[in-house]
């Protein structure tokens, strides 16, 4: 059974020094395509060095050893370790995934105070399943729009994992499935689960075995 790691950690928390001693963590490559705009920047900033740092833990080696690639559609791996992960950040929170096994991983995290056109998304990115199991007049606005945000969460996990991005229409991805699995003509079969935080919705996605230990 494979085993794979999530945390999630809040911008907001950050103390100034533990921020400072993040940030020396940086190496030059991990500046590259850094957002001008300073919320976006430091969010990006403090996500990659919480990588970096993670994965060097994870691998007991020193954070600046690590060298990063990025795939042909852009999804980033470590050159030299042989380890599986992926991150994702909204504007309040960072996510990331990993696995020492050798298994395709990706992740989502979305807030829950963010705004959306969520019947408009819905329209163009939910099958009917999805579309029904988030009206489902059962469902209070506060569980219905974390239905949404799962729905969401899962779609983008999938293709991340996958490597593709948002390359294909998403309402082709059906994430209501009772065994946690999809399966796409293109992407093949996949397993994803969902959590729901107290502020965040995350969602990570992986290929391989139905059943495997997840820590959080």
């Amino acid at each position: 059974m494979s085993t794979i790691h999530l945390v999630v950690c809040h911008f907001a928390e950050i103390t100034p020094a533990e921020e400072s001693r993040l940030l020396a963590l940086l190496m030059a490559a991990d500046e590259e395509g850094i957002a001008r705009h300073p919320v976006l920047r430091r969010n990006q900033q403090l996500a990659r060095a919480w990588r970096r740092e993670l994965l060097a833990q994870a691998l007991n080696v020193k954070p600046d050893l690590l060298i990063f690639e990025k795939e042909a559609h852009g999804k980033p791996f470590l050159a030299n370790h042989n380890i599986s992960f992926n991150i994702s950040h909204s504007k309040e929170a960072f996510a990331m995934v990993w696995s020492l096994d050798a298994i395709p991983l990706g992740i989502d995290i979305e807030d829950k105070i963010k705004n959306r056109k969520e019947q408009t998304l819905a329209a163009r990115t939910f099958d009917a399943a999805e579309m029904k199991a988030w009206q489902n007049p059962e469902l209070s606005p506060i569980q219905a729009h974390e239905q949404w945000l799962k729905t969401w969460t899962r779609k983008e996990a999938v293709l991340k994992a996958h490597g593709l991005g948002i390359r294909l229409d998403l309402n082709t991805l059906s994430t209501e499935n009772t065994d946690d699995t999809l399966t796409h003509v293109l992407l093949g079969e996949w397993q994803y689960r969902s959590f729901v935080l107290d502020e965040q919705v995350v969602s990570l996605a992986w290929r391989g075995e139905k059943v495997v230990e997840i820590n959080l």
